[in-house]
């Protein structure tokens, strides 16, 4: 009896501490928060990319990343309209349209009877003056904002991007600074919201003149276009818009593309935009000291070249494909300058992207697919002669993008017709048109809450003061006629679908393939740095890696 009491106690001595041990393991396992989280946003790029492309990329990018990390296969955008801004603003914010403000790239203010882009301040009048990008029309703060709250702005916040709307976006108000890049001079610059001069650091790397360095290269595939590329179109497919009047098949001569357009702006239609992104924020984040103190940063870097590209070429390019492979080497260089520069121990990276992108239409339909071009300008031109004879002669619909409808209040106020039985007859007539499956008056929204399904996604993209009377959702595989070839933003899932990768300081190799939203990755790195998540996020940190 003496013997067995005995041997329980010296078991329950062994057993215990260990038990105790690997408990306190668990709750301890990011009790040290990371000194440098780095998000990369890279712009269109939807799931299926990343396994297309798999075989093609080397060992040390994308491979690397998700070997060591936790990859959520089934991460999903839920709103309606997936555009640049609007995909930027929920990955920092942690919450929908609805809350954050930015519902488009572009809106039309009622108040005023202006366009307002989504990253430029509408006090300011010139609205293509580089000064005038600014993130004023954020309305909820940004994980950028809670961390320069939470340790008294002793905390850095950069972002980087050749895109200005994604700079911006991704800082929230109190960034120390965004930087975008200037197709006019090929440098990379600011505007007076953040800083009245730039830094010294960014006047020297813009005086090593590599915008000058790569426009005089020539892009040539990275492989021989004959022996890979095997899961895109051919080099020479009629599905690709291309460089307009100049060509559309490999190899493409920057120096040519320069001195036609007299600037830099084919160096992000080229895969030596995301270098030149790449190289940027490394000289950030160097010369800023980031990740080198007690306090926490936070730098953001949007690789926009694939949307670039995609734009001209198409998602199934072989143009679209290469500019993936030499960004998978970006990111092996990337993430060995970490690891000497930082130590990935003190370093949370997450990668993801801002929305996906839809096929090019006449590609799908070669296919037997539903597809088409929807021309909004022109259903709206129909729209205002079908409202004229019913109610009054004028211009009832004063502005159309991103499938919104905004009515004339002047008309409204002379005829005393009810706003809402005017969205109800523009619903009823823009449903009929080919391509459009749904058309919902704004007025639905004060009455009804959706919980599923594509009036769920419309209704989490809907702001009272921003958005148009009358929405319209496409069907599949049909997009706005705006000049891309992908120019699509739906709710459907090859523009809702995107990676999500989460890499470095305590983060275990797993694969999740539950549904996780993009709202969940703010207060995911609120949790890990033990602060506030922002104001306005709907999110919830993710729990199957953070156990």
């Amino acid at each position: 009896m003496f013997k067995k009491a005995f041997i329980d106690k010296f078991i329950l001595l062994i057993v215990f501490p260990i038990f105790i041990s690997h408990s306190v393991f668990s709750q301890n396992n990011f009790n040290k928060p990371p000194k440098l989280v780095v998000g990369i946003v890279i712009e269109e790029m939807r799931y299926e990319m990343l396994m297309r492309y798999w075989n093609s990329f080397g060992n040390d990018g994308f491979k690397k990343i998700i070997d060591n990390g936790a990859f959520c296969t089934n991460a999903q955008y839920n709103h309606l309209i997936t555009q640049n801004g609007v995909g930027q603003a929920t990955i920092v914010t942690g919450t929908n349209p609805s809350y954050h403000g930015i519902i488009a790239d572009t809106w039309y203010d009622r108040l005023t009877s202006k366009i307002i882009n989504c990253a430029i301040d509408p006090k300011k009048e010139n609205g293509n003056s580089v000064t005038n990008y600014s993130p004023i029309n954020i309305l909820a703060s940004t994980i950028g904002d809670e961390l320069k709250l939470a340790f008294n702005g002793k905390s850095k916040v950069i972002t980087v991007s050749l895109n200005p709307i994604s700079a911006v976006m991704s800082g929230g108000r109190l960034a120390d600074c965004a930087y975008w890049f200037n197709d006019d001079k090929g440098e990379w610059v600011t505007s007076d919201y953040y800083a009245d001069t730039l830094p010294s650091w960014v006047k020297d790397f813009n005086n090593k003149k590599f915008s000058d360095i790569y426009m005089s290269k020539t892009w040539a595939s990275m492989y021989s276009l004959d022996e890979n590329y095997k899961n895109s179109l051919p080099d020479n497919s009629n599905f690709e818009l291309g460089f307009q009047n100049y060509r559309r098949t490999f190899p493409y001569d920057l120096a040519y593309l320069k001195n036609k357009s007299g600037n830099f702006k084919y160096l992000k239609y080229s895969p030596f935009g995301n270098t030149s992104t790449k190289d940027m924020a490394i000289s950030a984040i160097v010369n800023e000291h980031m990740g080198l103190d007690e306090y926490p940063d936070f730098i953001s870097i949007s690789f926009s070249a694939t949307k670039y590209v995609g734009d001209i070429f198409g998602p199934r390019s072989v143009e679209i494909e290469d500019v993936f492979l030499q960004l998978d080497k970006d990111l092996s260089h990337l993430i060995e300058f970490l690891k000497t520069q930082v130590g990935l121990e003190n370093v949370l990276l997450y990668i993801t992207s801002d929305r996906g992108v839809s096929d090019v239409p006449e590609y799908l339909e070669s296919k037997k697919q539903n597809a088409g071009i929807f021309d909004g300008p022109k259903s709206t031109a129909l729209l205002n002669s079908y409202l004229g004879i019913l109610y009054k002669e004028g211009e009832w619909i004063n502005y159309y993008h991103s499938r919104q409808l905004y009515i004339n209040q002047q008309l409204l106020d002379e005829t005393g017709i009810k706003r809402e039985e005017v969205q109800e007859r523009i619903a009823n007539f823009m449903v009929q048109y080919t391509g459009v499956a749904n058309a919902l008056p704004a007025s639905s929204f004060n009455s009804t809450y959706f919980e599923s399904g594509i009036n769920e996604k419309i209704q989490n993209s809907f702001h009272q003061k921003r958005s148009g009377d009358v929405i319209l959702n496409l069907e599949p595989g049909w997009i706005e006629k705006n000049g891309s070839a992908t120019a699509s933003g739906s709710g459907y899932n090859y523009d809702t679908h995107v990676p999500l990768i989460w890499f470095g300081s305590n983060i275990p190799h797993i694969r999740i393939d539950d549904e996780v939203n993009i709202t969940d990755i703010a207060p995911t790195i609120s949790w890990i740095l033990k602060i506030n998540k922002p104001n306005t996020s709907i999110g919830k940190p993710m729990s199957k890696f953070l156990k």
